[in-house]
């Protein structure tokens, strides 16, 4: 499956790509008098990436106590869902779950493990038991050579969310096959993005971007005299320019972009993708998509699921989230 929505593939073109800093005149609401709103930027390294908030504020001051609030909210996040901390709830859940009485979540980790078994329900190849798959294709721990087929349908048995037991009474997770584990990457991030978002907006700061890697999650007022946020999007052949295609978008809305193209790894001289396919057991290499919704964490698993599912999942999801757009790489009419 996915785990990883792309980092980085899409880039925020705030107020027409103007320079951080730049000073604007706003009238706020009767309760706040005129200000001169300035875009202040920030890169902050979390979560296994980099988090820039771009965030138009009254002064510095304010500009910080938003970005410490999202700040925040990413560790809290790095608490729940780190792969790499031995004391995260999902390494413990990971090394617990096994066990007969299986492992007690905490409300965020439930949450998080109900929106999975959603987007499951809703398209089978989001998958967050894929770690099996991702440890084997070397996503984790350095590794040369792509892995033989044998070892890949041993790793596909420990591998499928039909496998999870999860009790709705006890918010208890117990995994029903040896050797399994979860791997909560292709949601996390823009979990996160949320969850900072709120944040911010609670410092009473609702104009600017938040970009987790990538997961892009744009305040609820578009930047100081503009109808509309513009966000460009890499070019998956040429990473290094933006396509034609640039998105105008009202405020709090999410962006989220899947592909190969940041995140791989090479074994055997092949270029292997992060996003692997529960069915096949392998790194699948198709268009990159682009997702547009209201929520960052939406929009990283339709991402995830329309690189893997394609445009027939991308309808479908779209006409039941009526809100959200999809728009491949490669295909101008999008």
């Amino acid at each position: 499956m996915s785990l990883r929505t792309v980092t980085g593939i899409i880039i925020a073109a705030l107020l027409g790509i103007l320079p951080a800093g730049a000073a604007f005149s706003l009238f706020r609401s009767r309760h706040r008098s005129e200000v001169n709103l300035q875009l202040f930027q920030c890169r902050v390294l979390t979560m296994g990436t980099v988090a820039t908030f771009s965030l138009y504020a009254a002064n510095e001051a304010e500009f910080q106590r938003a970005v410490t609030a999202g700040s925040r909210k990413f560790a809290a996040v790095m608490k729940l869902a780190n792969l790499y901390d031995k004391e995260s709830e999902l390494s413990r859940l990971n090394a617990a779950a096994a066990h007969p009485d299986g492992f007690t979540c905490s409300p965020e980790m439930w949450e998080l493990l109900q929106r999975a078994e959603k987007a499951h329900r809703e398209y089978a190849g989001f998958d967050i038991t894929v770690k099996p798959l991702m440890e084997l294709w070397g996503f984790y721990r350095k590794q040369n050579h792509l892995p033989p087929q044998e070892a890949i349908v041993q790793a596909k048995k420990k591998v499928g969310f039909e496998k999870l037991s999860l009790d709705r009474k006890t918010k208890t997770v117990r995994f029903t096959v040896p050797g399994m584990a979860l791997d909560l990457g292709g949601i996390a991030k823009g979990y996160a993005a949320d969850l900072a978002a709120a944040a911010v907006i609670q410092e009473g700061v609702t104009r600017g971007v938040i970009d987790l890697g990538g997961n892009l999650k744009l305040l609820p007022k578009p930047p100081p005299g503009k109808p509309f946020y513009r966000v460009g999007i890499k070019d998956p052949a040429h990473p290094e320019r933006l396509l034609k295609k640039v998105l105008k978008l009202p405020g709090d809305r999410a962006v989220a972009t899947s592909g190969d193209y940041e995140r791989f790894t090479i074994l055997d001289g092949v270029k292997c993708g992060h996003i692997i396919d529960p069915q096949s057991g392998r790194p699948e290499a198709r268009p990159a998509v682009t997702v547009t919704t209201v929520s960052a964490l939406d929009a990283d698993i339709f991402s995830t699921c329309a690189y893997l599912g394609g445009k027939t999942c991308a309808e479908k999801l779209g006409k039941r989230y009526p809100d959200t757009g999809f728009y491949f790489a490669g295909t101008e009419d999008n």
